[in-house]
This record gives C-alpha cells, structure tokens and sequence, in this order.
C-alpha cells in the first residue's frame, strides 16, 4: 500500500504487506498491525521498521507507537518520540524533544537527541553494553553494572548487563538521560495475518551496523 500527497488524516489497519508513506500528513497519522516493512517521509521525519505488530500514531507534536520490530531508522525534529516494545536494532535522531524507548528484545541501538532528554528502559535478565554522553545535562542509571560521572557541564556513563549483549549508545545535548530498569515485557500477540501473496510482499529490511560511541557536535 503506498499513499502519497497531502492529507488531513490517515489511518491504516491490518495490512498483509509494506505500507509506504511519503507526503505532507496535516493532522494524524495511524498504523495499526503491518507485517511488512513501513516507510514514512515528510518534510520533518523519516522512518523505516520492519513490522509493527501493534499501533502508531504521529501528529504535528507526538510520534508514540508499540510493539514494533527492527531494523528502524528515524530522523526526525521538534517532535516528542515514544517507542514501546521495540525489539531489533535502532538508530533515532531527534532535535527540540524527548525521547523515550522500551526495549523488548533489543539489538543494537543508538539514539542521539540534541536540545532534549533521553530515557531508556531495559527489561530484567537483558544483556547489552551501554555507552551513554550528554553535554549540560546529568546521567541517572537503575543498574549498579553502569558507572556514572557527572562533571560540571559534560557526564558519561558506560559498563556492560551481563555477557554478550548489543550495543546501545546514547549521546545527547541539553538534556538529561534516564537508563531504567523496566518490567517485564509482555506483548499481546496480535491477531494473525493471511500469508502474503506472491509477488506483493514488501522487501525485508537489512540489519544495522554496531553503533558509535560519538557526540553530538554543538551547533556552533
């Protein structure tokens, strides 16, 4: 399914392939259930995932979406982001919002927010190494495994849940960055889709690289 132009409202349900999106979106955006590969592009946000097993909504102000699976690419600015249930790798920038993103089975990720706070939730018995940088803003972090150094206006954090585990690397500017201990995730399974038909499927997503532990450069 590929919707393009302009519209007010869109929504989209239960679709047995890819949906692709590429317009200006005036009011709101709605996914739900997709079991292909889901683009998006406008002039503010760019996005690609392999799945969404279950909703996402995007507006002028908000991107909030649950139970969706990787490779995901978003850039996007001046936009509140929250992702739950995200399983598979991740690579999101943002700029003038929050962010917020709940693992479920992660891969790697790497998050870079400017002008902006992070908080990501791991849930219990994960494995991943973490690297996490924010200039004038401070590092709080749930897991003793994780050292932090808050140092006037630049803090740093890194160390290693368990054995193994992807990366995860955050590097935020103006804004703090919160690394919680989640609860367990459980995900409703959704309801199940037809096999898809023969010629129509979407094209499965490639895996990201392991991140990079970088900063984010100031704007001046």
């Amino acid at each position: 399914m590929t919707i393009q132009g302009k519209a007010n409202e869109v929504a989209v349900e239960d679709v047995d392939g890819a949906v692709h999106l590429n317009g200006e979106f005036q009011e709101s955006v709605r996914l739900v259930r997709v079991s292909k590969t889901v683009s998006f592009r406008s002039s503010r946000t760019e996005m690609e995932f392999a799945r969404l097993d279950g909703r996402l909504d995007l507006d002028s102000g908000d991107l909030r979406a649950d139970s969706l699976s990787g490779p995901m690419r978003l850039t996007t600015r001046s936009k509140d982001v929250a992702l739950e249930g995200l399983s598979g790798d991740l690579r999101l920038e943002d700029e003038n919002g929050t962010v917020e993103v709940g693992l479920h089975k992660p891969g790697n990720i790497q998050i870079d927010n400017r002008k902006g706070d992070v908080q990501i939730s791991i849930p219990p018995n994960t494995p991943i190494k973490v690297e996490a940088r924010t200039r004038e803003g401070e590092i709080e972090s749930d897991f003793e495994e994780i050292k932090v150094d808050n140092h006037n206006n630049q803090s740093s954090a890194s160390g290693s849940i368990g054995t193994n585990g992807p990366r995860l690397v955050m590097n935020c500017e103006k804004g703090r960055i919160e690394i919680r201990r989640g609860t367990v995730s459980v995900i409703p399974p959704a309801p199940p889709i037809p096999p898809a038909t023969p010629g129509k499927s979407g094209k499965p997503a490639k895996a990201l690289p392991a991140p990079k532990a970088k900063p984010v450069e100031s704007e001046n």
